[in-house]
């Protein structure tokens, strides 16, 4: 039996996202009008069981799919008779549709997206637009970063994919394969590489063993501390995703903060905040100028990288203003 190797995808389906979603299918022509196709609609073949489909519904990431079945021949279903700008013969896909909580905006992860998806058949385009078609291909680093705003708005279904322990999106086998290339590493971290791959887990694990509550506010209920990389896993080498000097643990609020670069900490581990934020967000937030974290050397050469973003971000602003 050949080795299970699990595909992404992102489909935009502004048009038809109602009735696809109702009939827990995705759908696709064959060819328009003028016997004219598109890889965008034939890369529906390409879709095996187990395979993730991202779902992109007015600008918004609302919804995980997976695939229940391969692709099949399909003809056009009841339902989408409006579209009639296409023929008849199509293909289908049945999925199971897992809706987020809260949706994800991709405009405001766009220059990490831009960086991760591949060169060819990717879903945005240059200037950060949704490329015109249907169904365009993901590569691994863009799910994994995907899936990390996913874990870090809606948990639960975090939980229900179980990207912490089992999920199929790559298997142990397939993961030791691509690290056999990396001969620098040892055994050990070859080893907790592949759980971190599976899941961050392990990071988060490692994290509680020298805290066990948020930096700022001091939560302590671990459902709700989140292994918030300073410098971010996508943006990491190996050595730096493992570790711990390369994370913080912190709340909810305060880990959407540091992620998108409101806060930063100076070099004596005071709180730097974005001057964007005005007196009542910050009350709502439990963020003040007065707050101050104790930072290890180490730790303090992740947070020059990340402060340096934060004053880059500033600067920028300013500039628009």
């Amino acid at each position: 039996m050949g080795k299970f190797i699990m595909n992404y995808f992102l489909v935009f389906q502004n048009k038809s996202y109602e009735e696809e979603r109702k009939g827990g299918y995705l759908w696709a022509p064959q060819k328009n009008k003028n016997g004219q196709t598109f890889h965008h609609w034939t890369d529906m073949t390409l879709i095996k069981k187990g395979d993730i489909i991202f779902n992109s519904f007015d600008g918004k990431l609302v919804s995980v799919l997976t695939a229940q079945a391969n692709f099949q021949e399909h003809e056009r279903p009841t339902g989408l008779e409006q579209l009639d700008l296409w023929e008849k013969d199509g293909w289908l896909v049945n999925v199971k549709y897992s809706d987020l909580e809260e949706p994800i905006t991709y405009k405001n992860y766009m220059e990490d997206i831009l960086t991760l998806q591949d060169d060819k058949y990717a879903p945005f385009n240059k200037s950060g637009r949704g490329n015109t078609g249907y169904l365009f291909r993901v590569s691994k680093d863009l799910a994994n970063f995907l899936f990390e705003r996913i874990e870090r708005t809606n948990p639960v279904l975090r939980r229900k994919f179980q990207i912490e322990d089992n999920l199929q999106l790559e298997t142990v086998k397939q993961i030791e394969d691509e690290l056999n290339s990396v001969t620098t590493l040892k055994k050990t971290e070859k080893e907790t590489i592949i759980k971190s791959r599976i899941g961050q887990s392990a990071f988060k694990k490692a994290l509680l063993t020298i805290e066990k509550k948020c930096r700022l506010c001091g939560v302590k209920d671990e459902r709700f501390l989140i292994a918030s990389h300073i410098k971010p896993w996508s943006e990491s080498d190996n050595q730096e995703r493992l570790d711990v000097n390369n994370g913080l643990l912190l709340c909810p609020n305060h880990d959407a903060l540091f992620d998108k670069r409101y806060i930063s900490f100076d070099e004596t581990g005071k709180v730097m905040v974005k001057k964007s934020l005005d007196a009542t967000t910050k009350t709502f937030l439990n963020i003040s100028e007065n707050m101050r974290i104790n930072l290890d050397e180490r730790q303090k050469i992740y947070m020059k990288w990340h402060r340096a973003k934060f004053l880059q971000n500033q600067l920028e602003v300013s500039l628009q203003m």
